[in-house]
């Protein structure tokens, strides 16, 4: 009996153990995630997308040059003014003043100078008489001409017609010469400033980068498009992030108020003003798609079922995070990070970027 029960527990031992050796055999491979990049031309790399900010194209931080007590001060912030508007006046007593006081020294010494010449062509005075009276007509003719240029200083008027963008000071306060109150910005065209990594700006032709123009999108409205052309850039890197501020100008939108500070992105075709053009196989791949296996470069490729095979790409150079590469099409798929995990025949599916990420 005890053989009998020994020998049945054997079998379903046995039995037990083929199926799940069955099912192990049976049992589908595991597909793994990864990051899936589409392989892009050069020239598709080349179009960059800068962010960047609205900053006037004119603009000028205005100030008195003669002190005194501020006795007008007709506009606010956010006023339209035209070129030649008074903005702003000061107490004009003591300038009338010093103008009538300089110009009746003026007359005082015109008619002495008259009166010399008139003598010394009759011989009854010198010649260094009359050089003396002449010398004290031009003082004379100049103290009248600062006096009225310093009359014509208590009004601050408008050099463009613009927006007054600030007002930093209240009317009857005394304002200091030179000392900017008054911001004006113009409200014609307007300027995109956006920074240009260090790497990248010495791969263009600063000669060809003046013909480049660009597509503005706004960030309140992301599906209007507004055009804008090269204007300037910086000679000098910042210190701190080594990128140079360049500068695009596009016309005031008419659909909406294009204002200082709003927040926009640039998207710019570079190809044109590149120093070294790439040639047409060369394509751009993500910088963590490459990696050496026995000397030489490979990527990952992905077939249409997602079967990743080693492929052989021949490296031209890195260009911020990616690679230029030869030996792989334009429009192909490959792996873009964590080649080192995965095997040869081996099928992934697309990495899903969890919520919050």
């Amino acid at each position: 009996m005890y053989r009998l029960m020994m020998l049945i527990t054997s079998v379903l031992i046995l039995t037990a153990c083929g199926e799940e050796a069955e099912s192990l055999s049976t049992q589908e491979p595991v597909v793994r995630p990864a990051k899936i990049a589409v392989v892009q031309g050069a020239e598709q790399q080349a179009r960059r997308i800068f962010p960047g900010t609205i900053e006037a194209a004119q603009h000028s931080a205005l100030s008195f040059r003669v002190s005194g007590e501020l006795t007008k001060l007709p506009v606010q912030a956010g006023a339209r003014v035209v070129k030649g508007q008074v903005l702003a006046e000061l107490d004009q007593s003591d300038y009338k003043n010093t103008l009538a006081d300089r110009q009746a020294k003026y007359d005082l010494a015109n008619i002495q100078y008259k009166q010399i010449k008139s003598l010394l062509e009759k011989n009854y005075a010198s010649q260094t008489k009359l050089d003396e009276v002449r010398a004290n007509l031009k003082a004379a003719q100049s103290a009248l001409a600062i006096a009225r240029d310093n009359l014509s200083y208590t009004k601050l008027v408008a050099p463009f017609d613009g927006v007054v963008a600030r007002v930093d000071v209240e009317n009857y306060q005394s304002i200091q010469a030179l000392k900017p109150i008054i911001e004006l910005q113009d409200v014609g065209d307007v300027d995109i400033v956006f920074n240009v990594p260090e790497a990248l700006l010495t791969q263009i032709n600063p000669q060809t980068a003046r013909d480049l123009c660009g597509v503005v999108r706004f960030d309140s409205r992301p599906d209007q498009e507004f055009p804008a052309c090269y204007k300037k850039h910086d000679s000098v890197p910042d210190t701190l992030t080594r990128t140079y501020q360049v500068v695009f100008t596009m016309p005031q939108g008419s659909s909406f108020s294009v204002l200082p500070g709003m927040s926009v992105s640039i998207e710019v075709n570079l190809a044109p003003a590149l120093l070294q053009p790439a040639a047409e196989t060369v394509v751009s791949v993500p910088l963590g798609s490459v990696f050496e296996r026995g000397g030489k470069e490979y990527v990952w490729l992905l077939d249409e079922a997602l079967v990743a095979s080693l492929h052989p790409v021949n490296v031209i150079s890195i260009v911020d995070d990616h690679m230029l590469v030869e030996g792989v099409a334009s429009g192909s798929k490959v792996i873009a990070a964590g080649v080192s995990y995965v095997q040869e025949g081996q099928q992934v599916r697309p990495l899903a970027k969890e919520r919050g990420l």
